[in-house]
């Protein structure tokens, strides 16, 4: 800083108004997109569906018909370590593994920004879900679980869906 911070703005700074001031900037879209009847967007590092909670990978909901079908980027991650579990009818567990890369060469890294370890997930549906019929897939990364909507009424949780 090169002035008092009791100079004024100078060229290139904004001062607020009333319609800017103390406005949460993602309010507007979740506002908008509660008004429309979706879920809001989400942001990378939290959890949209559980604030607080780390969002460990990305998600894409699709509510699509009789079915929800949820789409979840999981790079770097085997098969046989993703775990998928229905633990009510609206929240889904995604679990998995990223193992750590085996070093070729010795001399360490340059620099390291993917991450290794469990990688987990809740993820609130937007409609209540049956575990039975489950159709799921996992290919070059992207895991994709297709839920049938339940048809009235609740139904039991606590289900683990299994990768096909």
């Amino acid at each position: 800083m090169t002035g008092s911070e009791d100079e004024p703005s100078g060229t290139g700074r904004r001062e607020p108004d009333e319609t800017t001031e103390n406005r949460d900037p993602g309010f507007d879209n979740a506002a908008r997109s509660r008004e429309a009847g979706r879920l809001p967007t989400t942001s990378r590092g939290n959890s949209r569906d559980f604030p607080g909670l780390p969002a460990d990978f990305r998600v894409d909901i699709l509510d699509h018909g009789d079915r929800v079908i949820v789409v979840a980027e999981l790079p770097g991650v085997d098969e046989e370590t993703i775990t998928i579990r229905l633990l009510n009818p609206q929240t889904l567990r995604i679990t998995a593994k990223r193992a750590v890369p085996i070093e070729e060469e010795p001399g360490g890294h340059f620099t390291r920004e993917r991450g290794t370890g469990i990688l987990s997930r809740l993820i609130r549906l937007p409609a209540s879900v049956i575990a039975e019929g489950a159709v799921t897939g996992y290919k070059n990364g992207v895991l994709e679980v297709r839920l049938q909507k339940m048809k009235g009424g609740t139904g039991p949780g606590g289900k683990e869906i299994p990768i096909e």
